[in-house]
């Protein structure tokens, strides 16, 4: 009985059929946007004389990994996973075989980004910032930076989410309860005087700070009202979290606690907040100027 060759898949190394190929070219992401940028990486694979197969992708990724940024090497990365997992689903391999060519893909390695830069205002800039706020604005700026919190965080706090005073006179401080990201609860505290301002300002309401309409104010207005003011006496545009990147990067500057600051922004470990805030290097003088 003659041996029947069996069709090429994604993880043969022989010339793919053109069915695969045009698979390929049918991958489609979440979102129209993002199909179009998986098409048009997965485009240049084909057309470049690539192998349509795990190892040509693997390939690819790595001849490209020396001339692109990282941010290409990894959406290009992404569209291949993508794009192959889809072919091989459309041209009706067994689960099997789909979970070895996606098994292989995963194992392609993609580029680590470098750590991203951080704005933040000086001190300076941060009085002039606030003093040129709406009264209402400044005092939920104030809060954003003494807590290091999200925009969201802030405007979110109920009154019944306010603990009492801890320790007397102005030198007290007063217990906000946030919630960051996956509802993930923490403690931020703030001077009792600052306190003391916000509730003169903001005497009742369900929310700490409430709009004379009785709703908690939007995070894009209060991000407009600071990125406005920040233009008119900084002349540049500055964001409310801008000043959760400056009380971060002040309080690891004046205290060198890594962990007590990872706490405070309610970063999930201290791996991200070395990531955004920790950009140490030695000068040259350092290095080579004892020599």
């Amino acid at each position: 009985m003659a041996h029947t060759p069996r069709p090429n898949t994604p993880t043969t190394k022989a010339r793919p059929s053109l069915d695969l190929a045009a698979a390929l070219r049918q991958v489609k992401g979440a979102r129209e946007l993002s199909t179009a940028a998986y098409r048009s990486a997965l485009k240049a694979f084909i057309e470049g004389g690539w192998p349509l197969t795990v190892e040509g992708a693997a390939a690819y990724i790595e001849d490209l990994r020396g001339r692109r940024a990282a941010s290409t090497v990894n959406k290009t990365l992404s569209a291949l996973r993508k794009a192959f997992s889809q072919a091989g689903e459309s041209l009706g391999l067994p689960s099997r075989e789909l979970a070895v060519i996606r098994g292989a893909l995963a194992e392609i390695p993609g580029v680590k980004k470098a750590p991203p830069e951080v704005a933040v205002v000086t001190e300076e800039e941060r009085v002039r910032l606030l003093a040129a706020l709406p009264l209402r604005v400044r005092l939920i700026a104030e809060t954003l930076y003494v807590t290091g919190a999200r925009v969201s965080e802030v405007l979110g706090v109920r009154r019944d989410q306010v603990k009492g005073t801890n320790g007397a006179g102005a030198g007290g401080t007063v217990e906000l309860r946030l919630y960051g990201k996956g509802g993930k609860e923490r403690v931020g505290r703030i001077p009792a005087e600052l306190y003391s301002r916000i509730m003169k300002e903001f005497p009742r309401g369900t929310y700490l700070f409430q709009s004379y309409k009785g709703q908690h104010f939007h995070r894009e207005y209060i991000s407009r009202e600071i990125a406005r003011a920040a233009r008119r006496v900084l002349g540049r545009s500055v964001s409310a979290h801008v000043l959760r990147h400056s009380r971060a990067t002040d309080l690891l500057a004046s205290t060198h606690r890594i962990k007590a600051v990872s706490r405070l922004l309610g970063h999930s470990d201290e791996a991200t907040t070395l990531r955004y805030y920790v950009h140490d290097a030695f000068s040259d003088e350092e290095l080579f100027g004892g020599r």
